[in-house]
């Protein structure tokens, strides 16, 4: 790779962030490194960030940090200022459950309760990119069914942070132990996923209900044309008041809402639907969105 200055590179750039101490963002990077062409960029002293590269074609850029991912609000601006841009923030993770599931996942940030435990601040959500997890996800779940990889493929809710970012972003991960975290085919699925990013506007809704990982979002999202953005479990329904909707919808430029019926309580249904009516949004149930947006093959 060769070094080339900042000044020439002052465009945004859809731009994936790997963390040093997370053994699946490096398993992500090593793929990454190996499947395009990357130059080295010259990185201010003050910048904070370990290196920085660009892919030969101009689409992406590659920064290294050494912090964990969720702690990294205002990340945008910190890329801003050392000349470094984004139009879309791709953080390569992994994911950790006590399931020990073999998973690759995608999902947008936000903290809906008071508690900001794992980054962001409480009540807050960060920009949704719906078209970038509906492409990373769709290409995953190829590549793995092409692979005949014993990997889930889903799509998980919104949780943790950074939820301080203005600049859209979202998580692509490898879950959920070490195994998983340093599979080299795993890395390879998920870095070919980000690589094939698509940005192309797709109709977007908000989801109400399930569980983390959101069956009833996932299996519309890979089965439909439609994508989601900011989605709220059952678990969390209790939080979601009218200014975090508001947030949702904004921040997702979702134009409908879904609900998983089957795991909401009925009053749960009614005061977050009188919510959406105020904001002009309608509820679409399953078959009504299969039916306008159709099956994809």
């Amino acid at each position: 790779m060769t070094d080339i200055m900042l000044e020439n590179v002052n465009n945004s750039k859809i731009t994936i962030i790997c963390s040093a101490p997370d053994l699946a963002s490096q398993n992500i990077k090593t793929h990454l490194l190996d499947l395009r062409e990357w130059k080295n960029l010259k990185l201010p002293p003050e910048s904070g960030f370990s290196a920085a590269r660009e892919s030969a074609d101009g689409k992406f850029r590659l920064v290294d940090i050494e912090e964990i991912h969720v702690f990294q609000d205002g990340l945008d601006k910190k890329l801003e200022a050392a000349g470094l841009p984004a139009s879309l923030i791709i953080f390569a993770s992994k994911h950790k459950s006590k399931e020990e599931i073999n998973s690759l996942t995608v999902h947008c940030t936000g903290n809906s309760s008071g508690e900001a435990r794992l980054g962001g601040r409480p009540k807050s959500l960060a920009v949704a990119s719906p078209a970038a997890m509906k492409s990373i996800l769709k290409e995953m779940k190829r590549l793995v069914e092409e692979k005949g990889l014993k990997y889930d493929v889903t799509l998980e809710v919104t949780h943790h942070g950074p939820t301080e970012l203005s600049v859209p972003s979202i998580y692509t991960e490898i879950g959920s132990t070490e195994i998983q975290w340093k599979d080299p085919e795993a890395g390879e699925v998920a870095s070919k996923a980000i690589l094939a990013v698509s940005l192309e506007k797709v109709p977007v809704a908000v989801g109400f209900g399930g569980g983390h990982y959101a069956m009833r979002q996932t299996g519309l999202l890979l089965e439909t044309g439609i994508s989601f953005g900011h989605n709220f479990p059952k678990y969390q329904l209790e939080f979601v008041d009218e200014d975090l909707v508001r947030q949702a919808v904004e921040k997702s430029n979702a134009e409908f809402a879904y609900f998983d019926r089957k795991s909401m309580r009925s009053e749960e249904k009614k005061r977050i639907s009188e919510i959406l009516e105020k904001l002009g949004l309608n509820v679409l149930k399953e078959s009504e969105i299969r039916e306008k947006y159709g099956l994809e093959n």
